[in-house]
């Protein structure tokens, strides 16, 4: 029996439709918004739909429409939903960033507070998200009225037509560093050839020599006098010096004008094995280049020390007597290999001034800052550079309780909040760098701290 075309009067959606005796189908075209960020097919790709007629009577438009949307669905129900993996990895990156600084003040903090300091490292950070979609035909009949018993109704839905899930799950493992050569390198002094590395990446001289300095003794005349670098003013002077009182922040203010830096050499070495060592020597010498900048940041007037960093470099190793042996005749002496930094320099004019430095660890620098917190009325002040017009003296490190300027890293500790701002306190954030770096060249190198996103569709 043909059908009338009458009964293939169903709209379509960017196709056309072709009436057969029992079927009347409708090629319908994907646009190609369709596309969910997965692979649904090509735009352009035709997918039938069929409209039934039975008996000689056509569906109902109601359950046509049903019917379409089921196929429709079904066809769609295989893009895979992608998710891109630089959102979470940037939330990621953040959150772990700001877990460390968080760590780096809380233990500023509790320096403050003479609580014992604890360090931790992220060693894994991780996260996961699946998600799937299925979507199929209902069950339905087609046929004569009454269905048989298992169809109680011509379109039936059930739990297997639609379903989705998703899963979404975010891990970390953190490492407790209380090993010995996590403290070892904690509790080491902090040589020269690290404070070259830092030096070089910009940061200002006159902020490395207040955290990596614990104290400056200066000879003059055969007679020595030490400065301490202690957050109490009054304790970083010595009332002895024969021109009146003189502080730590005065030799800080020559070494500046003295253009003192640091120079670093590499020497290698081969044994009786064949073996070869490198070593890393620094020493501490006059740059005509960063005396002449003093004066133009600082207005500090230029001077001029020993050795020179243009001078030849001359190395001597301490010689060591063996111990004496038994019944015998002693050994030569032989010669043994010293500190490879030279943390001492002379002044030549107008008269000799001899300076020996005495280099602070980096667990120092937390138990000082930890002072500086907690001597906030008497805080230790920078000079400010004139040739960016800074005012003439800032702080050393500025945290507050106030956060109404919003802060880059905030905490509670023991019912008191703190905060460090978020404009300015550019001296601030530039040592919570110089303390992430730090505990980093601390960290154990069997400690992996590699973030990984994985994404599973």
């Amino acid at each position: 029996m043909t059908l009338p075309d009458r009964r293939c009067h169903s709209a379509t959606v960017q196709g056309f439709l072709t009436c057969t005796p029992l079927l009347c189908f409708t090629l319908l075209t994907v646009p190609p918004y369709a596309q969910l960020m997965g692979s649904c097919g090509r735009a352009g790709t035709s997918i039938i739909l069929f409209q039934l007629v039975a008996l000689g009577e056509a569906v109902s438009t109601f359950r046509h429409v049903a019917l379409a949307a089921c196929v429709l669905a079904a066809a769609v129900g295989g893009c895979a939903v992608i998710d891109r993996a630089d959102p979470r990895h940037d939330t990621i990156n953040r959150a772990a960033a700001n877990a460390r600084n968080e760590s780096i003040l809380l233990n500023i903090v509790r320096a403050s507070h003479d609580v014992p300091l604890n360090f931790v490292a992220f060693s894994r950070v991780s996260g996961g998200q699946s998600a799937q979609a299925n979507v199929g035909l209902p069950s339905f009949g087609v046929g004569p009225v009454p269905l048989v018993t298992s169809v109680q109704k011509q379109t039936v839905f059930g739990s297997s037509v639609f379903n989705a899930n998703t899963n979404v799950n975010n891990s970390f493992d953190i490492s407790i560093l209380e090993s010995k050569d996590f403290y070892s390198g904690l509790l080491t002094p902090v040589d020269l050839a690290t404070l070259n590395y830092f030096a070089r990446q910009g940061y200002s001289r006159q902020l490395l020599f207040w955290l990596f300095v614990e104290s400056i003794r200066e000879t003059v005349n055969g007679q020595t006098y030490e400065y301490r670098n202690d957050p109490v003013t009054t304790l970083s002077c010595d009332n002895a010096f024969p021109k009146g009182r003189r502080c730590f922040n005065d030799v800080i203010d020559d070494a500046l004008r003295f253009g003192v830096t640091v120079q670093t050499e590499t020497v290698s070495k081969t044994n009786s094995q064949g073996r070869t060592t490198a070593t890393v020597y620094g020493r501490l010498c006059y740059d005509e280049v960063l005396a002449r900048r003093a004066y133009e940041e600082y207005r500090l007037r230029r001077g001029s020390i020993s050795p020179r960093c243009s001078e030849r470099w001359t190395r001597k190793s301490p010689v060591v007597p063996p111990p004496p042996r038994q019944g015998g005749r002693n050994e030569a002496p032989v010669e043994v290999e010293g500190d490879p930094d030279t943390l001492e320099f002379e002044v030549l004019a107008p008269y000799r001034v001899r300076y020996v430095i005495v280099s602070r660890s980096t667990f120092g620098i937390y138990r000082y800052l930890g002072g500086v917190l907690r001597n906030q009325h008497d805080m230790i002040m920078l000079r400010g550079r004139r040739d960016r017009n800074e005012p003439d003296r800032i702080p050393l490190l500025e945290i507050s309780t106030d956060s109404s300027g919003g802060c880059f890293v905030d905490l509670h500790f023991e019912g008191q909040y703190y905060c460090a701002p978020k404009e300015g306190a550019e001296s601030t954030k530039a040592i919570f760098s110089l303390l992430a770096q730090l505990i980093a060249l601390r960290t154990p190198n069997d400690l992996a701290i590699t973030p990984a996103v994985r994404v599973t569709q």
